[in-house]
Parts: structure tokens; sequence; C-alpha cells
């Protein structure tokens, strides 16, 4: 095939091509059709139906008994044993759970505890832990009961309470919360943080990282730092004799009858001061010990005893200088470090054995009652506002 060799780079022009005859015109839609209207619907409508929910939310929503696959027990007298210490627990709590005996024993057993401990723990504000012990050859159940304390550091800020003082238009409130404090002092043992006790290490140990490196620290922070240590320290020591006086423990009752509040703040501190005094009233010699753990608590005999084992409750409760500010910071920090050390913690525990023996009325009442109040103080004393800039003092 020959190709054409020339080319110029020159487009050809089209071969222009013929007009086609003209369109035939249609004639336009007459009026009277174009106006005419469409056929409008009908009134009727299918019924409003629609299909059942989802079959996951069914399910979720009902509530299925344990099952237990063990084998059942035979020529033994474990499931008497245990329905008379069952009894004796229902008995004592006054609760009455589904009847299991007609089940096969142990699936009935497990259905028994589980319910059991469904019903108790939606009646008292403690937890409570049923399990079946053995003892001396026979069968019995056993109760604990746990006042759970969270995460929460119930460390009680005393400067707050110190400049409400001062404050002439809220000094009879904070009176009542003196009161609230020598009561927690005397009677409940709460540590205080400027006397032998973990947080006065935790304040012992930040003055000590501050003052022995000066030059490791800007001249003007470190003057801020140790103003704060030397304030925390003085009016520390300042609340405290306030807080060992008698007389706020004597008069409780004469100045919380004689108050009269004049604004927000004033019935706050006369409410809180008010429940606190009821709870004394209720457990005169009741400290925050009685109930205290002690299983939890690292061998003191053993070689390896390591005290940062546990967290004990006089490291979780206490008084501090204050909540806020650059000195708790770091205390914070300290006791944090020192937590995350730790593999148990210290509460308030009640355990129970029904074998028979009476039940004396030792409840975890005052802790269950104790630990929001201290919540409800702490929360009154960091968002008061003394108007003041943060406590220091002159190096």
């Amino acid at each position: 095939m020959d190709y054409a060799k020339d080319n110029s780079g020159a487009v050809t022009a089209a071969p222009k091509q013929k007009t086609k005859a003209a369109a035939q015109k249609h004639s336009r839609v007459p009026d009277g059709l174009a106006a005419q209207e469409r056929h409008r619907r009908g009134t009727f409508r299918p019924p409003n139906v629609s299909p059942c929910g989802a079959a996951a939310y069914g399910f979720l929503k009902t509530r299925f008994l344990p099952h237990y696959a063990g084998q059942a027990i035979a020529g033994s007298s474990e499931k008497e044993d245990f329905y008379r210490s069952f009894k004796l627990l229902c008995e004592h709590y006054n609760v009455n759970p589904v009847d299991t005996t007609g089940f096969a024993y142990p699936y009935g057993r497990e259905v028994a505890l589980h319910e059991a401990a469904r019903l108790l723990n939606e009646k008292y504000s403690q937890h409570v832990g049923l399990e079946l012990l053995e003892h001396n050859g026979s069968f019995i159940v056993e109760a604990t009961e746990t006042c759970y304390t969270g995460n929460t550091l119930f460390y009680i800020p005393v400067l707050p309470l110190h400049y409400m003082i001062k404050d002439k238009k809220h000094r009879k409130g904070a009176r009542l919360l003196l009161c609230v404090f020598s009561y927690l002092f005397h009677t409940v043992h709460i540590p205080y943080y400027t006397e032998d006790s973990f947080l006065y290490w935790q304040y012992e140990m930040v003055s000590e990282w501050v003052q022995n490196d000066p030059d490791d620290w800007k001249q003007k922070d470190y003057y801020d730092y140790v103003s704060q240590l030397r304030a925390a320290q003085q009016y520390g020591e300042t609340m405290l004799r306030r807080i060992w006086n008698t007389v706020h423990f004597d008069h409780f009752v004469e100045w919380l009858e004689a108050f009269t509040p004049c604004d927000d703040l004033d019935r706050q501190c006369q409410s809180i001061a008010q429940k606190f005094y009821s709870l004394w009233q209720d457990y005169p010699e009741t400290s925050i010990y009685k109930h205290a753990d002690t299983s939890c608590l690292p061998d003191f005999e053993n070689d390896d005893y390591d005290d940062y084992e546990c967290i004990t409750m006089e490291k979780y409760i206490g008084f501090v200088a204050c909540t806020d500010g650059w000195l708790y910071e770091n205390v914070q920090q300290s006791v944090n470090a020192n937590f995350n050390e730790s593999v148990s913690k210290q509460e308030p525990v009640l355990k129970r054995f029904f074998d028979g023996q009476p039940q004396d009325n030792d409840t975890l009442d005052f802790e269950c009652r104790l630990f929001p109040l201290l919540n409800e103080l702490c929360y009154l004393l960091n968002n008061y506002d003394y108007d003041t800039k943060r406590p220091s003092i002159p190096t």
C-alpha cells in the first residue's frame, strides 16, 4: 500500500454537506386536551403495619440464670449444710430470694447465691459478696461486706477554713466546720499532715527536694515554692492548735443550735455540720480503722516486707494544706507514684459466718455515711473563694 509522502500539516477543509429538507411542522396540542387534569390518587391507604423490633433487643433485656456445669454431689451433707446456712443468711439480711431447693445440686446453690447477692446489693449501700466455705467437715455460707472507696483521695484542705475564720461574715459558719474538724481529728482519727503520718513525709520530701538544690530552680520560682512550703507549715500548725482545743468539741451542739445562716455558704456549713453531728451521736467512739481490712496487709515478720505493697487507709484519708497550687500538685504526684507500686488497697470490711451462732449488730453504716460526708466537706472547702492570693509567706 502506498502512503502519502508529503504532509504539510495543514488541516484540510471538510466537504460541505447538503442541506436536508426542512422538518415538517407538528400541530400543537389542543387547548382542551392540555387543560385536562390527571386522575387523582384514591383515599385508600394501606394499614399502618410496621415490622417487629430487632430480635437482639429482646435478647439483651432478658436476664438469664447462671449455668453451672459441675457434677451432682451424691452421698454428701453439703446440700443440707448449704441450705441450712443459707436460710440463716436470708433471715439475718431479711431477703427472700427464689427457692432453688428443687433444682439439681450444685446448680441450685449457684442460683441461690447469685440471686441473694443481687438482692443484697440492691438493698444495702455496701457491697456484699457470698461464698461457701468448708469448716471442720461442714459447709457454711460466708458474707463479706465491703465499703468501696474507689480511687478517691479523701484529702481535707485546712487553709480554706483558715481564711474563712478571718472572714467576719462567715466566722460563725467557719466555727461549725472547725467543730467538724475537731470531731474528725479526735474521734474518727483522721491523720494531719504536720504530724507523723504518711502525708507528713510526702510534704517533707517535696520540701527537701526544693530547699536542698536552690541552684536548680529559677530564683523567682524558688522563692515562690519556699513561700508556699512555709505557708503550709505555719498556717497548718495554727489550724492544728485550734483543732486540738476541745472547746470546739464541747460546744458543738450549742453553737449548732444557735447558728442562724445568712447566705448560701452559711446554709451549706450548717447542713454539713448537722450531718456530722448526727453521725457523731450515732457512733460516738467509732474511728475509720474499726473495720479496716487486715488480710491485705503484708507480713511484717517477712524479711521481704515492703510498706508500699498495700495502700492503707491513712494514705488516702487525711488533712492537707490545700488541694490546688504547685505544692499540692507535687505532693499528689508523689502520692500517685507511691500508689503505683502497691498491689492492694485497704478498705472497711465486715465478714459474717452463718454457722448457727448468734450474729451481732455490727454494720458498715458508719463508713457508708462517713465517706460521702467527707466528699461533701471537701467540695465545700475546695470551692470556697476566700478572695486572696495563694497562701504564702515572704521568704
